[in-house]
């Protein structure tokens, strides 16, 4: 039997896992990409994070960026409106 925690640290161990994710075989649900990294545990991200620093980056850019848009949101939503139509804070 095979350590999860060192097949993740592999690159093709990674990936193979990642596929199986995806396409699981006959049977069984498959998921897509999007899917899959909306749901990803952190030991995932973490583990292609070693492997691919700029997917990593980029992830953290997403995560705020949702964040800034939730913060802005949140602002907008409880915005009082004034008789010109224009929202105060």
């Amino acid at each position: 039997m095979t350590d999860l925690h060192s097949e993740l640290s592999d690159l093709e161990g990674l990936r193979g896992f990642l596929r199986l994710c995806l396409d699981p075989g006959p049977g069984r649900d498959g998921r897509s990409v999007e899917g899959l990294a909306r749901r990803m545990p952190s030991f995932l991200a973490d583990s292609i994070a070693d492997h691919a620093p700029e997917l990593a980056a980029l992830r953290k850019a997403a995560q705020d960026a949702h964040e800034a848009y939730l913060a802005a949101l949140q602002d907008w939503i409880t915005a009082e409106a004034t008789t010109d139509g224009e929202a105060t804070r």
